[in-house]
């Protein structure tokens, strides 16, 4: 689907979307909507303003949730399915190290030493490492998405916006669930989870676990063998303890994944090498001397107390300790040539955190606020083997970082239909690099390259081994603004203005002393939105819509230099940028069992100033006015779902969701520079369409279920790198069909 059609089709479904919600505007106004689940929308209750518990549709922000039961259905198991269903929200994959991107708000930064500016909390809990975000999702209630800054209540960097991953809470009556899934690339999936009361008291308890995986998506043509196979295993636990009125909930989990991941294995522009320009192309194939490997393990635990102190005043307490062990193998130069390798060895990271929060109600104030403490210390050791010169550059850095918060934010009710939001935070971050950077001569380095070796002496950062030990500190106040009217039943308006900061850093991949010592600084956003937030047709239409305006500054921007034989990764403060945008998102349900739904995300992310932007094939350029990363100016998708009961039989089920995204940039250079055109670091326009089918028992106790999850098998890049033999890409995932079979008692 070409880049025209795309947005010819949105605006379509926008302007006729709109204009049908101002029709229904009218004869519905004043009528008191009546809901069920039967003749209407069925209301979707969530956590995210962390206010409370509040309907979705009077929640003042801009959040899409999903239940579990959608996720099974849809197949959604991990973030990345997310994508399809989620406004303005990008996914990719590096190794397992996620790059999440929220309204073009983003970071190719995952490494040691960096922080992501969209984050994901499970349970409340912030999870600092990228590395750890592709856990299969286990015993989840919901999923919630938060777009924009999340400045004042959440507890670090999340600039861009954050993912809620909500579990269910131990029952009080006993149930439970199992599940056996089977498919395509020898997919396979079993699940269960157990929950109900263990005493008379009150005390409730939960485990669920999960096995699955499924067979490499491609093949490497120069090893012979496959790539891209993944392993899962997971446990998860909760303990419910009355304590007065209140509750206390023990959480412990654990997982393992493992799999022949790459970096960006597949190479979009030729090298001359014969193997690697074969099958160009071909994103089932790869040419790589090397077969890549990623091992993953990610547990911890949290206490977490609600604890009423009064009618109106409840203290909530999260205590939360995690650890995170990894290594990653892989063929840095992504093809057939034994060029570059690079091992991520004994990957080490454990996090501790703590927050204390009051919620209070005074008359019509409704006051939440706390303070946050986090600590952490990580350590990603990287070897880097330049096979022609016979040399392993040796990397050995160590991060420790602490942040403190205190925040607070208020809603106002001055009538029944309006009220104001005031909120702010003050966080202090601080982090301590340590880096020993060295190398190695092997034995017997290619003699051509290894005479030109007494001439790299003195070149930065690759001869000439240094440590560096440096501490940096940063804080910085974000407020929060807001306004909300209910003008009746069923209609939320709201505007806000909110800040954003995320904390600054250092760089692993750093080619000289100075740079590593440097760093970079924090960076900075100003949020400003409108939104509405509608329910009509007495329940059987719901339309949000939103309109939103950044201002970025001391933008985070990662770019890949080469010095000498050696290449790094540097991050500057370099850049202002813009992002202008509107959101849509429909459901109804015209007829008994029919729904239909559709989200409509327009994105215009440009960079103001950024005049030292660089990229390998064109070296420095101005790119102003250039388009942001991973920012599609549109993206879209719609679907449908219909349910026919069959009397005794049960009923029988099926959807369809069509998710359509006009051209993303991965690079400043967009589509070139200095009257070059055709730069291959972008992919255009596409549509990726998942469809399911399945029946479930009278009793609900048995459910099949068919999924189809890309079935036109599109290929597509999620990303892309140009430190490789030539540029190269990370493809997304082919066509899957899966049929699972579930026994609920």
């Amino acid at each position: 689907m070409t880049r025209s059609s795309i947005r010819r089709f949105a605006c379509g479904t926008l302007g006729s979307a709109l204009g049908f919600v101002l029709a229904a505007q009218g004869p519905a106004y004043g009528q008191e909507a009546e809901t069920s689940a039967d003749d209407g929308l069925a209301d979707i209750i969530v956590t995210a303003s962390r206010m409370g518990e509040t309907r979705l549709q009077d929640t003042p922000l801009a959040v899409s949730a999903i239940g579990g039961e959608e996720l099974s259905e849809r197949g959604i198991t991990d973030v990345q399915d997310l994508k399809a269903y989620v406004p303005s929200l990008q996914v990719s994959d590096l190794s397992g190290f996620t790059q999440l991107y929220i309204r073009g708000i983003g970071s190719n930064i995952v490494f040691i030493g960096s922080d992501p500016s969209t984050t994901i909390h499970v349970d409340g809990v912030y999870m600092a490492r990228p590395l750890s975000y592709f856990n299969d999702f286990l015993d989840v209630e919901r999923i919630e998405v938060l777009r924009g800054p999340q400045g004042t209540l959440y507890g670090r960097n999340s600039v861009g916006g954050t993912i809620n991953v909500v579990s269910r809470r131990p029952s009080a009556d006993l149930t439970g669930e199992v599940q056996a899934e089977l498919g395509t690339y020898g997919t396979y999936g079993f699940k269960g989870y157990v929950s109900g009361p263990l005493t008379e008291s009150g005390i409730r308890a939960s485990i669920a676990a999960d096995v699955s995986g499924h067979d490499a998506y491609r093949k490497n043509v120069s090893t012979g063998n496959d790539i891209e196979n993944g392993r899962s295993r997971g446990v998860r636990g909760q303990l419910l303890v009355p304590v007065g009125e209140g509750d206390l909930i023990l959480r412990a989990d654990w997982s393992r994944q493992s799999g022949a991941l790459g970096q960006y294995p597949k190479l979009l522009r030729p090298t001359g090498f014969p193997q690697d320009d074969a099958i160009l192309g071909d994103y089932g194939k790869v040419s790589m001397d090397l077969d890549n490997r990623t091992v993953t393990k990610n547990y911890g635990g949290a206490a977490d107390l609600t604890l009423p102190l009064g009618d109106t005043v409840t203290l909530h307490s999260l205590t939360a300790y995690r650890e995170f062990r990894g290594r990653i193998v892989s063929d840095a130069d992504s093809s057939a040539m034994p060029i570059l390798r690079t091992t991520i060895g004994d990957i080490r990271q454990h996090q501790f955190s703590q927050e204390l929060t009051l919620d209070a109600r005074v008359g019509p104030v409704h006051f939440v606020g706390g303070g946050y403490y986090f600590r952490e210390r990580n350590a990603e050791p990287l070897t880097l083997n330049i096979i022609p010169a016979g040399i392993t550059f040796v990397q050995r850095p160590f991060v420790t970082a602490e942040s403190y918060a205190f925040f607070g934010q208020a809603d106002i009710e001055l009538t029944d239909t309006l009220s104001l939001v005031a909120g702010l935070r003050w966080t202090k971050e601080s982090k301590h690099f340590e880096l020993d950077n060295f190398y190695v001569f092997s034995s017997d380095p290619d003699p051509e390259v290894a005479e030109q070796a007494p001439k790299l002496v003195g070149v930065p950062g690759f001869v000439d081994p240094y440590h560096v030990d440096v501490k940096r500190k940063a804080d910085a106040f974000t407020p929060k603004f807001g306004i909300n009217f209910r003008p009746r039943d069923g209609v939320l308006l709201y505007a806000s203005a909110t800040r954003g900061f995320k904390s600054g850093g250092y760089d692993l991949g750093s080619t000289n002393a100075a740079a590593a010592a440097a760093g970079y600084g924090p960076e900075y956003l100003w949020s400003y939105e409108i939104g509405a937030k509608t329910d009509l047709l007495d329940g059987k239409l719901r339309a949000n819509v939103n309109a939103f305006l950044y201002d970025y500054t001391d933008l985070q921007v990662q770019n890949f230099v080469q010095d000498g034989l050696t290449f790094g990764a540097i991050t500057q403060n370099a850049a202002t940028a813009r992002v202008k945008g509107v959101e849509l998102e429909l459901m109804g349900k015209p007829a008994r069992g029919l729904e239909l739904f559709a989200n409509v995300s327009y994105l215009d992310a440009r960079y103001r100033s950024y005049p030292s932007a660089f990229v390998t094939q064109f070296a420095n350029f101005d790119a102003h006015d250039k388009r942001l990363n991973n920012a599609p100016k549109w993206s879209a998708t719609f679907g449908a779902s219909y349910t026919h009961e069959l009397n005794d039989g049960g009923a029988i089920f099926g959807g369809v969701d069509a998710h359509v995204q006009s051209r993303v940039f991965f690079t400043a250079a967009n589509d070139g520079v200095n009257g070059v055109t055709g730069y291959p670091e972008q992919q255009k326009g596409y549509g990726l369409v998942n469809a399911r089918l399945g029946w479930s028992s009278a009793s609900d106790l048995w459910k099949v279920v068919l999924t189809g999850s890309n079935i036109f098998d599109q290929q597509y890049i999620l990303g892309t790198a140009n430190y490789t033999a030539a540029i190269a890409g990370r493809p997304g995932r082919p066509r899957v069909i899966s049929a699972s079979v579930t026994r609920r008692f």
